[in-house]
């Protein structure tokens, strides 16, 4: 599962979200411990009005353990900055039920005309950092 960091602070490296992250994967009693399989930072310009919004990806298994994650670092603070954790959820034109419509259900399903997505966005991804491997006692990570 792939959680969010929504709007982190702009000087946030990765180390730091590892640092936030880690601890809510630890195991309790009875329960899998999680690792973290990737570590992603989006930057996204909004050309309409001129701001520049930062966010972080991070890539838990098992999902379980990515459900605790968000329960336990939803609004708590990175390098002093209270933000919220959430399911990063896929967006795609195919799930848009306005595309097929069916005739009895075409005015119903219609009404919004236009998109609620913000126009004129440049998402930039910058270098991810991906984990050698998943479960050895020493980790290593690139960039």
């Amino acid at each position: 599962m792939i959680i969010i960091l929504r709007k982190i602070p702009p000087e946030t490296m990765y180390e730091d979200i590892l640092a936030f992250v880690e601890p809510a994967l630890k195991a309790k009693w009875f329960s899998k411990e999680g690792y973290i399989e990737e570590v992603k930072i989006l930057i996204i310009n909004d050309n309409d009005r001129e701001t520049v919004e930062h966010h972080g990806l991070i890539r838990i298994n098992p999902d379980s353990s990515a459900q605790k994650a968000i329960k336990l670092l939803n609004r708590k603070s990175i390098l002093g900055k209270r933000i919220a954790v959430r399911e990063y959820q896929y967006r795609s034109w195919h799930n848009d039920p306005r595309g097929n419509l069916n005739k009895r259900l075409g005015k119903i399903l219609h009404r919004r005309k236009g998109s609620r997505r913000r126009p004129n966005l440049e998402s930039i991804l910058a270098n991810a950092t991906t984990f050698t491997s998943d479960k050895s006692f020493h980790r290593t990570y690139s960039r």
